[in-house]
């Protein structure tokens, strides 16, 4: 077997392993093992990194919905890079009418700049609490080679790339893979094999 989708089979039936124990992991948990073992299934084009030894950036977008989860994912190896979990909130939080003194244009540069650091990202997963602004997001990341991940419903339709579904009490993932092409990432297929794959789907013009 494969050495990453053993890896991803060991972590899962660790999770497995606590339920039958009593111990039932949080979605968090699995959610956060998922992130870790994704990253070893994908492959970003070279000019992605800044070098051999630059790390792998996880961005966290919104409300984070895995609470101390990825804290413990920061500092750890993938594939021999070292994964950086970097958070941002909301990218529209500055509005003129809250921020006064605050002239419109230099709001809209902040937020410009705000959101050309999400395309910096490898991976971004973005919380529920950005649903609406998912047509933003995604816009902001195109051209680049963001792996963008969520967990709401037909995340991966609306363009993302992959999405965290609950079925009968299971977290499973959902991946569009036309996307993923799109962002120049290439998918394990044993990743895929594990995954519902849809094909199309949308993205924000």
């Amino acid at each position: 077997m494969h050495g990453r989708l053993k890896n991803l089979l060991i972590a899962l039936l660790v999770a497995l392993a606590r339920t039958v124990a009593g111990e039932v992991p949080s979605d968090g948990e699995v959610k956060a093992t998922f992130l870790m073992s994704i990253a070893e299934f994908v492959e970003w084009p070279g000019g992605a990194f800044a070098g051999p030894s630059a790390p792998i950036t996880l961005g966290v977008i919104g409300e984070d919905p895995l609470d101390a989860e990825l804290n413990k994912l920061d500092g750890k190896l993938v594939n021999g890079r070292r994964l950086e979990v970097k958070r941002f909130k909301g990218v529209l939080e500055f509005r003129g009418d809250e921020t006064p003194g605050k002239r419109q244009d230099e709001l809209t540069d902040r937020r410009k700049r705000k959101l050309e650091e999400l395309r910096g990202c490898h991976i971004l997963f973005i919380g529920s609490s950005e649903k609406k602004l998912l047509p933003i997001i995604f816009k902001s990341v195109r051209g680049g080679s963001v792996l963008t991940v969520g967990d709401m419903g037909s995340f991966a339709q609306q363009g993302g790339v992959i999405d965290f579904i609950k079925l009968d009490g299971k977290i499973h993932l959902e991946i569009n893979r036309a996307v993923a092409e799109r962002a120049r990432l290439k998918i394990s297929s044993k990743l895929l094999n594990l995954a519902r794959v849809i094909e199309g789907g949308h993205e924000a013009e």
